[in-house]
């Protein structure tokens, strides 16, 4: 029979629990426009959804139609109360474009729309469409999930609500919670950025934004190889949101294997991380965000991994000369799904690039490189 110690250890995982409102469309824009409601700056590209998948959501929001629930997360900063969005950011963002006229509404021949008035709103923006439909919009009514003193379980509970939707990849969510105070992960996130003048890029690094704030500028200076590192990765299905990024984090990883396999085994150092290993690749890349992201706001401590500035002065040139010389001895013949392989070999040492490659085209992607993590499981 338990002794009482241990049926005082028996509680949930969560102490608090979730609640659910109803609030209007109207309500949540303005929240996000004076600041209280936050989509984060880490989350995945805002401009994954289409102009088709766009417009048949503000159809249901006119029409009056069921939508999803959306999932907000409840702090307080300085006594006051916000939320930040962890699910529904591409359905608030929609719902703010569209609102602000940013976008039209595509023509019926171009959507499946249900409504046989749909040519009051085929082709229109917010401030064209009759009245009515304004009125509907503003005053359409979200059910929003709130969420509480979520502690150590924050990143799983964003995992497994971003399992429905579009979802988010494993790269998605570990910048989304691990990114905010890092230049590294700003960096690393930056190395993904094939083309900057996407709409996400662009937001990304305006003078406002979150790399200008952290003192990070778009890393790729050789143009010729961000051209092929575009190329290489644009208009592929696999290119949504951060996952380009991932291939940097390989590389970073790649020479600081030894190192970050310390502290996967030290239990002290993943509690202090507020990070979790049970084995997974998964695990290993959240401990190694979160490492990187502690070492950046505790300067005073010996980093355990790469620094900043390592980084940025010296890691990253390499990669991006990497990059320029095997894309373009290669790149058409290369999938992009063995982005992980380009990344996992000592690429500063030219003299092995030619093997590399060899390497790189026979490589089994199913196992890890290099004895990486020789903890972990596939």
């Amino acid at each position: 029979m338990a002794d009482t110690d241990e049926i005082d250890q028996i509680k949930p995982l969560i102490p608090e629990s979730s609640t659910s409102e109803s609030t209007t469309v109207k309500v949540v824009l303005d929240d996000l426009e004076d600041g209280t409601l936050v989509v984060p700056d880490y989350q995945r590209d805002s401009d994954q959804w289409g102009d088709t998948t766009k417009s048949l959501f503000i159809e249901s929001v006119i029409n009056n139609l069921s939508i999803p629930a959306f999932f907000f997360e409840v702090t307080v900063d300085g006594g006051v109360e916000k939320n930040d969005v962890i699910d529904g950011q591409q359905r608030i963002t929609t719902l703010s474009e569209f609102y602000k006229n940013k976008f039209r509404m595509v023509g019926s021949d171009d959507a499946p729309y249900l409504s046989p008035h749909s040519v009051h709103y085929a082709k229109k923006t917010f401030d064209e469409l009759p009245l009515a439909y304004q009125q509907s919009f503003k005053k359409y009514r979200l059910a929003v999930i709130k969420l509480r003193s979520l502690g150590d379980m924050r990143l799983e509970i964003f995992r497994r609500i971003n399992q429905g939707g579009t979802p988010l990849s494993g790269q998605d969510i570990r910048l989304a919670y691990y990114g905010s105070e890092s230049p590294s992960l700003a960096l690393i996130r930056l190395a993904g950025v094939y083309d900057p003048e996407r709409p996400a890029a662009e937001r990304f690094l305006a003078e406002n934004g979150p790399a200008k704030s952290l003192g990070v500028e778009y890393p790729w200076k050789d143009e010729a190889a961000r051209k092929m590192w575009e190329s290489w990765w644009a208009e592929k299905e696999i290119s949504r949101g951060q996952k380009a990024s991932e291939a940097f984090l390989w590389a970073v990883i790649s020479t600081q294997a030894e190192k970050l396999d310390t502290i996967l085994q030290n239990r002290d150092a993943l509690r202090d991380l507020k990070c979790r290993f049970n084995g997974s690749i998964d695990d290993a890349l959240d401990a190694c965000c979160a490492q990187l992201r502690y070492q950046d706001i505790n300067t005073d401590l010996p980093p355990a991994l790469m620094p900043y500035s390592e980084m940025k002065d010296g890691f990253f040139p390499a990669f991006e000369n990497w990059v320029g010389y095997v894309l373009g001895l290669k790149g058409p013949s290369l999938p992009v799904n063995k982005h992980r392989a380009l990344s996992t070999e000592d690429f500063e040492k030219p003299n092995q690039w030619l093997s590399l490659y060899t390497i790189i085209t026979i490589f089994n992607f199913h196992k890890i490189p290099n004895r990486l993590f020789h903890h972990a499981r596939i």
